[in-house]
């Protein structure tokens, strides 16, 4: 599903590219100008995480044990590169408009065009969010915070052409592209902190975290459990816990165990890579790796 969202975006990003190319070269319109400088972000971005998605599920193999998942955290950097260039290049070219505004001709087809650009990602948007349902992915929900934006931003470019159209003054285009750069370096910042977390194996949010204990807690045999680690690489989460059970069990009734608390954590977490250890219970720990988390 997530090729699916990836292949979907380049299509759309291609088709928005060649609209407003048609109508910045008609209108030279600061406006749709930012509008074709984020397509053109957001379609490069697009293609990254396409090739970012396919390379992530490649299966583990000798030399990546754990998988391929945290190219699309590199990727992710990338995209936020690009997006700060583009910012740039946005913002000196709002600024130069500022101290030589230009008026936008042909009003009507600026505002057609953007019309068919917030269609058109409104649908994109909506395949995008149904993936991630399906499969979270760093490089698919980078793409989905992008294009979801750019709704608002097509929908500002087309208050800023009414207003010019009813005789607003010339400095509502430049504003508009300086604001979108300001949005892009914003947009890069997310961005480049998402890929950073990846790669530096941040925990898991606390909801996310709170959910995993809630989930082995509901095995009455688990009496205490510490230890527990968790990180995401790509789509995929790995959970990694030490639980602790009855010293007299047995070592097969002790698996029974860990096994049904794996079961559990797979119904919320199904592309998870789950490693738990079972320890006797009031057995003393290392202190160096003792965080023991009792049930109530």
């Amino acid at each position: 599903m997530a090729l699916t969202a990836g292949r979907a975006a380049i299509m759309v990003g291609l088709c928005l590219i060649v609209a407003k190319s048609w109508a910045y070269i008609h209108t030279d319109s600061a406006s749709i100008l930012a509008s074709l400088t984020d397509s053109v972000g957001d379609t490069a971005i697009s293609l990254m995480s396409y090739f970012a998605i396919r390379l992530s599920l490649k299966p583990a193999d000798a030399e990546h044990r754990h998988g391929h998942g945290k190219i699309e955290g590199i990727a992710a950097l990338f995209q936020a590169a690009f997006l700060t260039g583009s910012a740039v290049f946005l913002f000196l070219e709002g600024l130069e408009r500022f101290t030589n505004p230009q008026p936008v001709v042909d009003h009507g087809l600026a505002v057609a065009v953007m019309l068919f650009s917030v269609c058109l990602t409104l649908g994109l948007v909506l395949l995008q969010r149904h993936a991630l349902r399906k499969a979270p992915s760093l490089a698919v929900e980078a793409d989905s915070a992008h294009y979801a934006m750019d709704i608002l931003t097509n929908v500002a470019a087309l208050l800023a052409l009414v207003l010019l159209f009813y005789g607003g003054p010339l400095w509502i285009d430049p504003l508009f592209a300086v604001g979108m750069a300001g949005y892009f370096l914003y947009t890069a910042y997310q961005i480049g902190r998402k890929a950073v977390d990846m790669l530096l194996d941040r925990e898991l949010p606390e909801e996310t975290r709170a959910r995993i204990i809630a989930l082995v807690s509901e095995n009455r045999h688990v009496k205490a459990f510490h230890d527990l680690r968790t990180r995401a690489s790509g789509m995929t989460v790995y959970i990694y816990l030490d639980i602790e059970v009855d010293p007299d069990f047995s070592l097969k009734k002790a698996h029974a165990v860990s096994l049904d608390v794996e079961e559990k954590l797979m119904t919320d977490f199904p592309n998870a890579e789950i490693m738990i250890h079972v320890d006797p219970a009031g057995i003393p720990h290392r202190e160096s790796r003792h965080r023991a988390m009792y049930k109530d």
